[in-house]
């Protein structure tokens, strides 16, 4: 039997800004724009926000291929 671990976040030692290209909710995830690439996103703390298109946010950390982003 396979198992299935899920990457445990990691956060990095300076954020970096990206660009959302696909909006960013508490329950939605969404994609950014970062470093000339699309990625996945979530919001890195529930902050009760909406992250819009075209809103550039803070990169703080990665889990797995999701980047984990809060507002600037």
């Amino acid at each position: 039997m396979q198992t299935f671990t899920c990457d445990a976040p990691k956060i990095f030692s300076k954020t970096e800004v990206a660009l959302v290209d696909e909006e960013i909710t508490a329950d939605q995830p969404g994609r950014v724009k970062f470093q000339t690439t699309y990625w996945p996103a979530i919001l890195f703390r529930d902050y009760g926000i909406t992250l819009y298109p075209g809103e550039e946010i803070a990169v703080v950390g990665r889990q797995g291929i999701t980047l984990l982003v809060q507002p600037l």
